[in-house]
């Protein structure tokens, strides 16, 4: 078994691929029905067109959500 696949059999793994399945989801579904997406950064909330979000996720975060 090589690590890559030990890492990914770790509970931790599994849900940080769950949020980030998620985010994806919420942008996706923001950009569909032309709403912004509503967010916590620098201690405040904020909203973020999610054309703006996508450039904000790497994409390999979107590759990820896909499987």
């Amino acid at each position: 078994m090589n690590a890559k696949t030990e890492d990914e059999s770790t509970l931790s793994w599994k849900v940080d691929a769950a949020f980030r399945q998620a985010a994806h989801r919420v942008i996706q579904r923001a950009k569909h029905r032309g709403t912004l997406v509503v967010i916590w950064e620098d201690g405040q909330i904020k909203e973020v067109p999610p054309e703006e979000m996508e450039l904000r996720i790497p994409d390999k975060w979107a590759s990820e959500s896909r499987d």
